[in-house]
């Protein structure tokens, strides 16, 4: 098979012979003017390459029925110019099947690749049309309307390169969700989601890193699915660390007020033991509204509160933290106070109540014993505190001592 040939149809050149003769014989003028155009229809088919053999001899018999024209031989001619459309009718109807079925699998190609990049999210109606036109191509193929079937192939190629463009310029998508998970991953570490739920924590790290690379290949659709599991996972770990770590504060906090309520001297301690009890009340309560944050909160509040009651050492007191979920044995009362001292501010962290929302007019109230002077405490803060109307439980605030 002869491929990619170019072929000239000289029947303009051979007009005037046409004409001149037409005048002294019979010119087979349709039938020359039909294989012409049967040639160009194999042409547009590609028939070149389909069916190289077919519109070369069709090529030839044109060619051959101008001689034979030129030579006066009129029968000769017309019967050439017939087998010269036969031979291009035979080279269409071989081209223009083969031709639809490679327009069909390079659209499917595309289609692929803009599927390999969550077309289908990101340019959702591109992608449909797409679609639509492959589909349609298909039908058109398999009821044999093949020249049908190759605009519709032609079409759905386009519309899915449309696609795969449209989303590669909307693929930071992917990356804001990426960071998002991140976000949720770093919230639960510091949670203790490595101690109390390794497997999802884990396994969400290993999707993100997933997502990552896929993002970086553009394999959006992988890089979505990948940051889906990864995002299940780390809410998952966040809401069992959470849980973990609110119930184990609310323990250590209610074993360290118990034990400061025996120390000597609660009975001189009365408004901190008041207030770790409410702490301590707060804690619960949150707790059972699944309010696990506010819980932890209270809960360390209750802590310092129960600390700063007892002034003798205490054995065993237990701590855990929120920001590790690992276990502190054995910190003192003494050795809380040492540390504060070393220091021109105490640390306080903003509780949930039920009753009434921390503030700092009621810190300063509770540190100074005069609430009007809360603006020491908001400017001592100014890197977390925008707005002084607005503090949040479980923030942890810097209050500056008084100068003697």
């Amino acid at each position: 098979m002869v491929k990619n040939r170019r072929y000239r149809i000289p029947l303009i050149a051979a007009l005037p012979v046409i004409i001149f003769m037409s005048c002294r014989m019979s010119v087979p003028i349709r039938e020359m003017t039909d294989a012409k155009k049967g040639i160009a229809d194999a042409q547009k088919a590609k028939a070149d390459k389909y069916a190289g053999d077919e519109l070369e001899s069709a090529v030839k018999k044109l060619f051959d029925s101008q001689d034979r024209l030129a030579k006066k031989d009129a029968d000769g001619a017309k019967k050439s110019a017939e087998e010269s459309a036969n031979l291009a009718l035979a080279a269409y109807n071989r081209a223009v099947p083969l031709l639809a079925r490679d327009a069909i699998a390079v659209a499917e190609k595309s289609f692929s690749e803009a599927g390999e990049i969550s077309a289908d999210r990101l340019a959702p109606e591109e992608y449909r049309e797409a679609q639509e036109k492959l589909n349609e191509a298909n039908d058109l193929f398999q009821n044999k309307k093949y020249p049908e079937s190759y605009m519709a192939a032609l079409k759905a190629d386009e519309k899915a390169k449309e696609a795969r463009n449209s989303a590669i310029g909307k693929k930071d998508i992917l990356r804001d969700s990426i960071v998002e998970v991140k976000r949720i991953l770093e919230e639960a570490e510091r949670y203790g989601a490595k101690k109390y739920a390794p497997d999802k924590f884990n396994l969400a790290n290993e999707s993100v890193a997933i997502a990552e690379k896929s993002y970086d290949s553009l394999e959006l659709k992988r890089g979505f699915s990948a940051v889906e599991v990864a995002k299940l996972n780390a809410d998952d770990a966040l809401l069992t660390a959470l849980t973990a770590s609110a119930r184990d504060r609310l323990a250590s906090a209610e074993k360290t007020v118990e034990q400061a309520r025996n120390s000597a001297s609660a009975a001189q301690k009365k408004d901190e033991m008041n207030a770790a009890t409410e702490s301590l009340d707060n804690a619960k309560a949150a707790l059972d509204d699944s309010k696990y944050k506010e819980s932890i909160a209270a809960s360390e509040e209750a802590i310092r509160l129960a600390l700063s009651a007892m002034n003798k050492k205490t054995e065993g007191t237990e701590i855990v933290s929120a920001e590790s979920g690992e276990k502190e044995e054995g910190k003192s009362a003494d050795q809380e106070q040492k540390i504060t001292e070393e220091k021109d501010y105490e640390l306080y962290t903003v509780v949930y109540r039920r009753t009434y929302k921390d503030c700092l007019w009621y810190i300063a109230m509770k540190y100074y014993r005069n609430p009007r002077l809360w603006k020491k405490i908001y400017e001592f803060n100014r890197d977390k505190i925008k707005n002084p109307d607005l503090i949040y439980p479980g923030w942890v605030l810097k209050v500056p001592k008084l100068k003697k």
